[in-house]
């Protein structure tokens, strides 16, 4: 009985020193990384193959997002810029976006697009995918290369 009690008392500790961490490295999420737009569901309607249509070669610098260290900055269709500061919570997985100033669109698409970037609450992401997410009928899906066919 007293070997079995040894084995348990060596082994509970080491347990719980390599319990799961369910908290996102944001280091390996943001900063340092660009996605470029490959889908979005706005106000409910997905619009996945009409952002494919976007990647033509005079489109080829648009729909994108760069993070540094505490800043982003990103790009709409016709060279309409955007940048700002964010934070994220890897725990939670939340994010904020603070425009330093609100771009000049005039693209309805593009605007929208605005909308849901300058109030997103939330994140999920993978080694190749970022999802920033305003709510559920409000999403737009990045990816870590140019997709020109959304699965």
């Amino acid at each position: 009985m007293f070997k079995p009690l040894y084995f348990i008392t060596l082994l509970f500790p080491m347990l719980m020193l390599s319990a799961c961490n369910n908290e996102d490295d944001i280091d390996e999420i943001f900063p340092g990384k660009t996605w470029y737009m490959n889908g979005a569901t706005i106000n409910g309607m997905k619009l996945n193959s009409e952002i494919s249509n976007f990647y033509t070669d005079a489109g080829e610098g648009a729909y994108y997002i760069s993070f540094a260290s505490n800043t982003f900055k990103g790009e709409f269709e016709d060279g309409v810029t955007f940048g700002g500061t964010w934070s994220a919570n890897g725990k939670h997985q939340t994010i904020t976006l603070k425009f330093t100033q609100t771009p000049t669109i005039t693209k309805p698409f593009d605007q929208n697009l605005y909308n849901i970037l300058s109030n997103i609450h939330s994140y999920k992401s993978g080694a190749d995918f970022l999802h920033l997410k305003k709510d559920g009928d409000n999403v737009i899906l990045f990816g870590n290369t140019r997709s020109k066919v959304i699965n």
